[in-house]
C-alpha cells in the first residue's frame, strides 16, 4: 500500500533531504513545498505531512495544532535540523504524530511508514476486497509458476494492498522454491485444522516475503495434497478476502485442470492462460477456452499471453491469435539463462533484475491486471505495444 506524503521545508536543501528520506522507504512524495505554502485546510489524498520545524515561527505551532486536532486532516510529522531535548516534547505538545532529527534514521521512519501502512489497511472498507488472479498454464512448462511470482512481486512491489500468493499446483508444489522457501506451514494444515481457519489462524499459515508479500505454499507430500479439497479452497479464499490491507490474491494454478484449480478459476475475479508459442500449447489453451465455455465461465475476464517469446519465431503474432480463436494479450520474452538463473537462485527475477526486457513484459502484464493500457490505445489490447516484437506487419 503505497503511502503518500507532503513535505513542507525552510530551506531547499532540507526539502531535498526530506524527499530522499521518504523516498528510500517506499513511501511517495506527493507534494514538496516551502513552509509558506502551508494549506489552510487538510488536504485530501494524503497520508501524512512532514515538515522542517523551526522555533521561532509561533504561526506554525499555532497551524500544527489547529492541524493535529482536525480528524481529517493527515497526520504530521516534524524533522528538526538540529536535534534538542525539547523536541519530544515539543512534539507532543503541539499534538504532532512523531518528531525526526538530523540525520534521520531510516530504521525509525520506516517503522513510521510501517505504522501508516497498517493504520491505512485497517481502515480499507469492506468492498475493497482484494482482487483475486488465477495463472493457469495451458500446458506442462509453459511458465504459469514463474509468471504468477514476479507477477505477485511485482503487485507487492507497487505497496497497494498487501498480496498473498497461494501456490495450487498441488502434484508438483514447486512455488516455495523460486523464493528457496522452508515454509514449517502450508496448505495442508488447512485440510487438518478446517474448523479453525478463522483469520488469526490463516496468517499464521503465511510465510513472508519482504513487506507486501505473503505466501501459502502448497504441502511438500504429494499424499498430503491430494486431501485438499475445492471446499478447502473455497474456506482460504473467503477467509483471505476477509483479511484487512490485502489487495490481491494471486494463485498459482500449475497446469492441470481439476476439481481444485476450478473451484480457484471460478471464484477468481481474472484469469491468465499461459501458453508457449507452439502449436501444441495453443491447442490445449484452445481446449481449455472452450471448457471454460461449457462450464459457463465464458464471461469470466481471461487473458492469453505467451511466455518464451522469440522474435525469430517461425509463425507471427496474428497466426498464433488466429489459430487459437482469440487475441494474444502479451508476450514475455525467452531468456533461459537469466530464467533459469533466478528459478536455481530462488530469487524472483522481478527482485534482481527489475530492468531486464523479461520483467519489462511482466510489468506490462500486471499493468494490465491493474487496468491499465500497455498501448495506450483505449481498448485493452496489446497489439500495438507488441508491433515492435514482429518480424514483419
Amino acid at each position: 500500500m503505497a503511502i503518500k506524503f507532503n513535505i513542507y521545508y525552510r530551506s531547499p536543501e532540507n526539502g531535498q533531504y526530506l524527499r530522499q528520506v521518504v523516498q528510500s522507504s517506499g513511501a511517495a512524495t506527493l507534494k514538496a513545498s516551502p513552509l509558506d505554502g502551508l494549506p489552510p485546510a487538510s488536504e485530501n489524498g494524503v497520508d501524512a505531512i512532514l515538515l522542517e520545524y523551526r522555533d521561532d515561527q509561533p504561526e506554525l505551532d499555532r497551524w500544527i495544532e489547529q492541524h493535529s486536532v482536525d480528524p481529517k486532516s493527515p497526520p504530521i510529522f516534524l524533522f528538526f535540523p538540529e536535534i534538542a531535548d525539547a523536541c519530544p516534547w515539543k512534539t507532543l505538545r503541539l499534538g504532532a504524530r512523531g518528531c525526526f532529527g538530523y540525520p534521520v534514521k531510516p530504521e525509525e521512519f520506516q517503522q513510521a511508514v510501517n505504522r501508516l501502512r497498517a493504520r491505512a489497511a485497517s481502515l480499507l472498507s469492506p468492498d475493497q476486497a482484494p482482487r483475486i488472479v488465477t495463472f493457469l498454464g495451458a500446458k506442462g512448462g509453459a511458465g504459469a509458476t514463474f509468471l504468477a511470482i514476479n507477477a505477485a512481486c511485482l503487485l507487492a512491489r507497487d505497496r497497494q494492498g498487501q498480496v498473498l500468493l497461494l501456490d495450487l499446483d498441488l502434484q508438483y508444489s514447486q512455488l516455495a522454491y523460486f523464493f528457496d522457501l522452508q515454509a514449517k506451514l502450508t496448505l495442508g494444515d488447512v485440510v487438518h485444522h478446517p474448523e479453525e481457519l478463522d483469520g488469526a489462524y490463516l496468517q499464521n499459515l503465511f510465510s513472508s516475503h519482504g513487506q507486501n508479500l505473503y505466501i501459502l505454499p502448497a504441502p511438500s507430500r504429494l499424499e498430503e495434497s491430494e486431501g485438499v479439497t475445492p471446499d478447502h479452497v473455497e474456506k482460504v479464499l473467503a477467509g483471505a478476502k476477509k483479511l484487512p490491507g490485502f489487495g490481491w490474491i494471486v494463485i498459482d494454478g500449475g497446469h492441470r485442470f481439476d476439481e481444485v484449480t476450478l473451484k480457484a478459476v471460478e471464484l477468481s475475479d481474472e484469469l491468465v492462460l499461459v501458453a508457449t508459442p507452439s502449436i501444441p500449447a495453443l491447442s490445449n489453451a484452445r481446449k481449455l477456452l472452450e471448457l471454460l465455455r461449457l462450464l459457463g465461465l465464458e464471461k469470466l475476464p481471461t487473458k492469453l499471453w505467451l511466455n518464451a517469446w522469440q522474435k525469430d519465431q517461425d509463425l507471427k503474432l496474428e497466426e498464433l491469435a488466429e489459430f487459437v480463436g482469440r487475441d494474444i494479450s502479451g508476450i514475455v520474452r525467452f531468456d533461459y539463462q537469466q530464467v533459469v538463473r533466478s528459478i536455481n537462485e530462488g530469487r524472483p527475477l522481478a527482485e534482481t533484475a527489475p530492468r531486464h526486457p523479461v520483467c519489462q513484459d511482466l510489468k506490462t502484464l500486471v499493468a494490465g491486471l491493474q487496468g491499465a493500457d500497455p498501448a495506450g490505445n483505449g481498448n485493452g489490447l496489446a497489439w500495438g505495444w507488441l508491433k515492435r516484437f514482429r518480424g514483419k506487419k
